[in-house]
């Protein structure tokens, strides 16, 4: 099973199956207005050779796509995580603006490759362009897989967790641990999500009689919902981690 890897500057054909493809991975729900804004800036000039897409020699089917952007990065990093590094990383590039790290956002797998070492080399490939331009740290705002199934434990708790062989329990957060990233610390309000009463039901196929906290399906936090307001919160937490670079 050989899987080759583009850039999407060099291979700008592949962004529609590739965002198709990644699309699928995520929750429905999983949509910020960082995201609807900014997302597809992600594939203009500046930045599509961020983007690294893999396709299967085989069957030329996309399989995996990589998104990062660079960004200026000061001495702290926020709670607004990946939200706010993506509104950054786009309006410092069509600003012009200086930049001197390369974010991780998100690297997507299609179920048929997954454990065999694609999701890492996505993430590898994020460093050559961004040595390339002269960026010297690399961060990732981590979204740890497993979160969702501990719904009650608390998050940076959750994130300490070890197994007995000392690695993380949550195995996204290992494979970042095992490329050599360490944590920095939590970003509690990394992805804001809102929607209508009438949009988190579609989504989640749930009903909300009351106002309140509701856990669902596939999130790392509880959903808040104000029917008084027609409205539905989710902040979803993060967690900062750096690279070497």
């Amino acid at each position: 099973m050989t899987v080759s890897l583009f850039s999407a500057k060099d291979r700008p054909d592949l962004v529609e199956p590739a965002e198709v493809m990644g699309g699928s991975q995520w929750p429905d729900w999983l949509a910020t207005d960082a995201l609807r804004a900014y997302w597809s800036a992600l594939y203009e000039a500046e930045l599509a050779a961020f983007q690294t897409i893999a396709v299967d020699d085989a069957s030329g089917e996309v399989v995996g796509l990589g998104n990062s952007i660079p960004f200026l990065r000061g001495d702290t990093l926020p709670d607004t995580g990946w939200d706010w590094v993506l509104e950054q990383g786009v309006l410092a590039a069509r600003s012009g603006s200086a930049t001197n790290a390369i974010s991780a956002l998100a690297a997507a797998v299609h179920p048929s490759h997954r454990g065999t070492g694609l999701a890492q080399r996505l993430l590898e490939a994020m460093k050559p362009p961004a040595r390339k331009v002269g960026l010297t740290s690399m961060v990732a705002p981590v979204r740890p897989t497993l979160k969702a199934a501990y719904p009650l434990q608390d998050f940076a708790t959750y994130c300490a967790w070890r197994r007995d062989d000392g690695t993380p329990f949550d195995p996204w957060l290992r494979t970042h641990e095992a490329l050599g990233a360490h944590v920095i610390g939590p970003a509690m309000a990394s992805q804001t999500i809102t929607g209508t009463l009438e949009q988190w039901q579609r989504w989640t196929g749930m009903k909300f009689p009351a106002s309140g906290r509701y856990a669902i399906p596939a999130a790392l936090a509880p959903l808040e919902i104000d029917l008084a307001a027609d409205r539905g919160t989710c902040l979803e937490p993060n967690l900062w981690m750096e690279h070497p670079l």
